[in-house]
């Protein structure tokens, strides 16, 4: 895995290249902590029809990140499944504001770099915190033929459940998955590196109060789910006991220091807004703090009154 960020430049050297990454006149090459290295000519700017990443990362060498406005899916796809490079789609039009916003999500995925280990004891110390939540969640999927879980993590989820993909930005997360046989592609949860309809089945777990741009995360996971595919997003509430015991650890703790906690309406809005429509929701983890939880407990139809909540769409 590459150490530096390319970002596909136009001619005056400040402003995003419109055009395919590939054809960019220039890249600009930033460190993971976003400092200024250098910027490259691309001497295959001039071929229109240019379209091979392989060309590209061979030039700009040992890159883990491009950034560009405009990128084909099959270029994704090569670049992180047969390359291992991450890329990220942006709005912006100036290099820098480009840099800052990737800084910004790589807060959260720091975290998970640096504390991948204490994230794995967590489930051995609150096993029956894990167990309430993987029986709902377990309740709540769908039979499918394939499935995706974005924010992979550790596979913590991915792996009982026997969801055989995983898209993850955490190199230390993702080789813990791998290793629990997971197929984990680098990558972040508003750029996916699939083509359209792809999967019967997408499970979102917690990771949506991590990501940067959660509308931008649910359209992503309509446009690679088949007709009538099923998404399940969970949660911990925010207007539940137990996410207000969450709310007040963000400034103490490190998971959750740069976190968005939702309540489980918000989520419900967000996914009928971009298309989905509601199947069911469950709610466990029934008690006024975590550290009354000391059995495995049951779930219940509804939310109001648990801390983990999981709701269950269908791609409308």
């Amino acid at each position: 895995m590459g150490s530096f960020v390319a970002i596909a430049t136009n001619t005056d050297g400040k402003s995003i290249w419109n055009g395919h990454f590939g054809v960019s006149p220039i890249y600009t090459i930033f460190d993971e902590n976003g400092n200024l290295i250098k910027q490259i000519r691309n001497p295959h700017s001039k071929d229109k029809h240019h379209d091979d990443p392989d060309l590209i990362v061979n030039l700009l060498n040992d890159i883990n990140l491009f950034i560009a406005k405009n990128m084909g899916k099959k270029s994704r796809e090569r670049l992180t499944k047969a390359l291992g490079v991450k890329s990220m789609i942006v709005d912006t039009k100036d290099i820098y504001e480009a840099i800052n916003y990737y800084l910004e999500v790589k807060k959260n995925i720091d975290v998970f770099e640096r504390c991948t280990e204490k994230y794995e004891n967590w489930f051995d110390k609150y096993k029956a915190i894990y167990e309430s939540e993987l029986n709902m969640l377990r309740a709540l999927a769908p039979k499918f033929n394939r499935a995706l879980e974005i924010g992979v993590g550790s596979g913590r989820f991915a792996h009982p459940l026997d969801i055989k993909e995983g898209i993850e930005p955490s190199d230390k997360m993702a080789e813990i998955a791998r290793q629990r046989g997971i197929k984990v592609y680098p990558g972040f949860a508003e750029n996916l590196p699939f083509h359209d309809e792809e999967f019967d089945f997408v499970l979102i777990a917690v990771t949506i109060c991590f990501v940067k741009d959660p509308i931008k995360t649910l359209k992503e996971a309509r446009r690679i789910l088949k007709k009538d595919g099923k998404i399940l997003v969970a949660i911990v509430d925010r207007n539940s006991q137990i996410g207000k015991e969450y709310l007040n650890k963000k400034e103490k703790g490190n998971f959750y220091k740069n976190a968005t906690f939702f309540t489980t309406n918000e989520v419900c809005d967000m996914l009928k807004n971009v298309g989905f429509g509601l199947v069911k929701i469950y709610q466990t983890l029934l008690a006024n703090s975590l550290k009354e939880i000391d059995e495995p407990q049951d779930f219940k139809e509804g939310y109001g009154l648990g801390g983990f909540v999981g709701i269950l769409g269908k791609k409308l």
